[in-house]
């Protein structure tokens, strides 16, 4: 049974893209060495947090998962970032238990980043579903036996190992949300009437 949905950050809740990369050009490497370049990247990205916006429909994804299991948001992004989005956007934040983040500078790795989220909930990897839009997190959970499945973004294109994986891929977060509440029902995690899905996900 699936007890529940661990979410991806950017590029899946939040189009931020634009602000990474404006972020990597404002932040080249210098001879103050790589702790004073990390940490005058996240002032950066933290002082521009509220230019962004989320992800169409990421907010009604988040909403309705929510209703059913717990969601918690995994990130490699910097802490003080993730603290600022939830801040300038309680509506999407208000619904997520929980947010788990693991930067890779202090050498975490994706599969490590799920793992602490999956411990989180005190739950096994098959009970919870990654939904990332990056491939080396969808093959890590995939590894982990999680039950992994790909939110496209179309700034990050998949690998084709994700396909040859058998992941199933969304085009959006609605497709995604829809996709969710099927393996739910068919998981027996809800007993959910089809004919509700267009008052849940208004199209």
């Amino acid at each position: 049974m699936i007890a529940a949905v661990v979410i991806d950050l950017d590029g899946t809740l939040i189009e931020s893209t634009g602000l990474w990369h404006a972020a990597l050009r404002a932040c080249p490497p210098t001879v103050t060495g790589e702790i004073a370049i990390r940490d005058r990247c996240t002032d950066y990205l933290v002082e521009r947090a509220g230019t962004l916006r989320p992800v169409p429909g990421a907010e009604a994804l988040v909403r309705v998962i929510a209703g059913y299991v717990p969601v918690v948001v995994a990130t490699t992004a910097p802490a003080r970032y993730a603290a600022a989005l939830t801040d300038h956007l309680p509506a999407l934040f208000d619904a997520v238990s929980s947010i788990v983040v693991g930067d890779p500078a202090d050498g975490r790795t994706p599969a490590e980043l799920l793992e602490t989220a999956v411990e989180s909930l005190g739950m096994a990897p098959h009970e919870v579903v990654a939904l990332l839009n990056s491939s080396s997190g969808l093959l890590a959970a995939d590894a982990l036996g999680m039950r992994a499945m790909a939110l496209a973004d179309p700034h990050h294109p998949l690998s084709p190992e994700v396909a040859s994986a058998g992941i199933p891929i969304s085009p959006g977060p609605h497709h995604a949300a829809v996709s969710l509440l099927r393996l739910f029902r068919t998981e027996g995690s809800i007993p959910l009437r089809w004919k509700l899905i267009r008052q849940l996900l208004p199209v």
